[in-house]
């Protein structure tokens, strides 16, 4: 597997193609600096070159537009998301611990790769799916069926046992998208609205596990909140599965709904 994107290479690759994975994912360090810098509106392949030590010629034989560029950081976004998705469905708990592992996972990749964690969004516009390669927008594509097919895994498992019985009227797709939108939009304004009324009187990490404990019990995922200490299985999926993540971003303080 390489290092630097996730991939998982069939064949040993020649110093040619390694150089030229290894300068892409320079370039999307670069990209994602800009944009931490400037914000996406204001990314070009101009600032990125001049960030770099090549030519704009050279980043366009990487990537074709600025909107290519995008949808590429989308690209390793979803590759960092799949493996941390991945780890949180292997979890030893219950079905909904599981799901709760995966939204730990989510809350740490969005605060250490905030500018990947939003580009996901942005690489759905309209005018980014126009501009970008047709191989690229293909790949891009394929990684969010996987996305989609593990938030099925983990809503699978309460449903073959038992913890999960849909409730009449709701679909499957139904709870899986609720799911990922209630993450997404939880987090996106956590670390990027907190002078908003609403979020800055509950402006801490519990309010993420306050929200899936709403959500889950919502639609009766036993075991519910008022019968578990998911406050614990929280801290103990921060130690078990994602132990390197939580050292990345240094102390915090630990739930205490």
């Amino acid at each position: 597997m390489d290092a630097n994107n996730g991939m998982v290479v069939a064949k040993a690759l020649s110093k040619k193609q390694q150089a030229i994975i290894d300068r892409e994912f320079e370039l999307l360090e670069i990209a994602k600096k800009v944009v931490e810098r400037e914000g996406y509106a204001h990314l070009t392949m101009d600032k990125v070159a001049a960030d770099s030590p090549y030519s704009k010629g050279t980043i366009y034989n990487h990537f074709n537009s600025k909107e290519d560029l995008v949808t590429a950081l989308g690209i390793m976004a979803f590759k960092k998301e799949i493996l941390l998705f991945r780890r949180a469905l292997d979890f030893d708990g219950n079905s909904r611990e599981k799901v709760l592992a995966m939204h730990v996972g989510y809350s740490l990749f969005t605060r250490l790769e905030p500018v990947l964690a939003m580009c996901v969004l942005t690489c759905r516009t309209p005018f980014v799916i126009e501009k970008t390669a047709p191989a690229r927008l293909e790949h891009f594509n394929v990684l969010e069926e996987q996305m989609v097919a593990i938030g099925d895994a983990f809503l699978q498992q309460g449903l073959d046992n038992g913890d999960l019985v849909l409730p009449a009227g709701y679909r499957k797709e139904n709870v899986v998208f609720a799911n990922w939108s209630m993450a997404f939009g939880s987090n996106a304004l956590m670390n990027n609205a907190t002078e908003a009324c609403c979020v800055s009187r509950i402006a801490d990490l519990d309010s993420i596990l306050c929200n899936v404990n709403l959500l889950l019990d919502g639609v009766n995922w036993r075991p519910l909140a008022s019968e578990f200490d998911y406050k614990s299985s929280w801290l103990r999926i921060e130690q078990q599965v994602f132990a390197d993540e939580v050292a990345q971003l240094g102390p915090r303080i630990s739930p205490s709904l």
